[in-house]
């Protein structure tokens, strides 16, 4: 293959069944009468699809052995796996033990999917934040496993937690410093904004705007002093595009000395920019605009990606998109961007 590639957002699918073995049996049943599993995978593949569509359906997003035939078909080294299934979000209606277990089972089902390659295959855990004591216990345990990535509600607020800049967090950003971990926020339909329906309009709205939602998300990090207070954090913002970043960080740092943010209490020692570039990262998969802009992002925020099986996904095309995409790079921006990047950040 011409490029040595590490996806930094591709997805799998954990099953009713695999998460079942890993839920204790006594809460089976809250399970079943609160909640309902979603498909157990796509639909079964259609002769004469959309190339856009070519990895939808595939086995590889649910069974290992497939997912590394279709990395080698494509000529991927590792990937980082986002779990489709919930997002964890669904787990916090359901009461509090029966919570934290169904964490653990899904958090475990998606260790025993990477157990098949872990130096090719990293899942993204869980978390249950809603309960924030709970939370450390269980990343200290990931951590124990050999975790490298960990996601959060990019949200809190949609599932009646607390905002991330409110104290009560404070430990667990002390244990994901400790234990070396990003955190990574994926986009997602917000709730109570009239965006989360399907199908359209609501999906197409959803689908076009997410540098929108995960503007706010880029400004609560840095204004509020989260990475002041916790300098060895590093955050990930997944599946937003680039192209949006550039003028939100130049908005911020204008804004910061118009307003005269010191004298309102908003103490930041740095310009917010200085947090990006320190502390943050963004994914992308085909944007070109983005890419003219890297230098005012940082070519050593960007976590380029195949986005497997979503529609966005490039497979099986992903060498020769890299090749097109990447034209008007030099070899090591293009090489940081689709490897030397996400290595270094998840320790790969």
């Amino acid at each position: 293959m011409e490029h040595r590639i590490i996806s930094a957002d591709s997805h799998m699918l954990v099953r009713e069944k695999e998460f079942l073995e890993h839920l204790p049996h006594r809460y089976h049943e809250v399970w079943r009468d609160t909640l309902q599993w979603p498909p157990k995978g796509p639909a079964p593949v259609q002769e004469n699809r959309s190339e856009l569509l070519a990895a939808a359906g595939r086995a590889g997003e649910w069974d290992p052995a497939e997912r590394l035939k279709d990395m080698d078909a494509d000529g991927v080294d590792a990937e980082v796996l986002y779990i489709d299934n919930l997002a964890g979000s669904r787990f916090f209606k359901l009461p509090r033990e029966a919570c934290l277990a169904a964490f653990e089972a899904l958090n475990s089902a998606a260790a025993d999917f990477a157990s098949a390659d872990p130096g090719r295959l990293v899942p993204v855990y869980l978390l249950p934040v809603n309960d924030v004591a709970a939370a450390v216990e269980e990343l200290q345990r990931l951590a124990g496993l050999g975790a490298r990535a960990l996601q959060l509600p990019l949200y809190p607020t949609d599932a009646r937690i607390p905002p991330y800049y409110d104290p009560v967090y404070e430990p667990l950003w002390s244990a994901a410093e400790e234990a070396g971990v990003p955190i990574s926020l994926h986009v997602c339909p917000p709730g109570g904004r009239g965006l989360s329906a399907d199908p359209t309009p609501a999906r197409g709205l959803f689908q076009a705007m997410p540098p929108i939602f995960m503007s706010q998300a880029l400004s609560e990090w840095i204004v509020t002093g989260i990475f002041v207070r916790h300098p060895g954090l590093r955050v990930v913002l997944v599946e937003a595009g680039l192209g949006w970043i550039p003028y939100m960080l130049d908005r911020l740092d204008r804004v910061a000395v118009k307003s005269k943010w010191k004298e309102r209490g908003m103490d930041l020692p740095e310009l917010p920019s200085y947090y990006w570039h320190h502390h943050m990262s963004a994914t992308f998969e085909e944007d070109e605009l983005g890419l003219s802009l890297r230098h005012l992002i940082g070519v050593d925020n960007l976590l380029w990606a195949t986005d497997y099986p979503h529609p966005d996904s490039t497979w099986p095309e992903s060498q020769q998109v890299i090749t097109m995409q990447f034209a008007s790079c030099t070899p090591d921006e293009r090489d940081r961007m689709i490897r030397a990047n996400a290595a270094r950040l998840y320790r790969l």
